[in-house]
């Protein structure tokens, strides 16, 4: 079965979303268990093993939207929306986290946070939502809710 060219974007952006998320999964699994190495500092990658989890599960559903598209099946499609929005929900997460950080430390001044800024809470999952961010507007009218009308919802 032929693939597409708007499929052929989708999965070239599945495959390639998928990839990084899961470079830097690896990345901050491996400087969670303190084995990282001094350029992680510079791409903020901080000692997460969960979050690093969290970047591996969203990579891995990039991936299988790739690898299902690849195969022929049109469904693999609905895979890489999911890791698009799903990696947007952590996107919003890590906002709420560092928003609730910046009130802690400016609002109420908690000597906790004395010195804190907003690189402190900047994480691989904020910026990498970034690329889900134009996945999102190159496909916009893919995730509207028009198509629920259709099914009595």
């Amino acid at each position: 079965m032929a693939v597409s060219n708007e499929n052929k974007g989708k999965m070239f952006f599945g495959l390639t979303a998928g990839i990084i998320y899961i470079l830097f999964a690896v990345m901050q699994i491996l400087n969670g268990l303190g084995l990282g190495l001094d350029f992680m500092d510079t791409l903020m990658i901080p000692a997460d093993v969960f979050g690093g989890f969290v970047l591996l599960v969203i990579g891995s559903i990039f991936i299988y939207g790739f690898k299902e598209m690849n195969s022929g099946i049109h469904e693999g499609v609905a895979f890489v929306y999911f890791g698009i929005l799903m990696s947007l929900v952590f996107v919003i997460i890590y906002l709420a986290i560092m928003g609730a950080n910046a009130l802690s430390w400016y609002g109420l001044g908690l000597e906790d946070m004395e010195g804190w800024t907003p690189l402190h809470d900047m994480k691989p999952g904020l910026y990498l939502g970034l690329l889900s961010l134009l996945g999102l507007l190159a496909w916009k009218d893919k995730f509207a809710m028009k198509g629920l009308s259709k099914a009595g919802i």
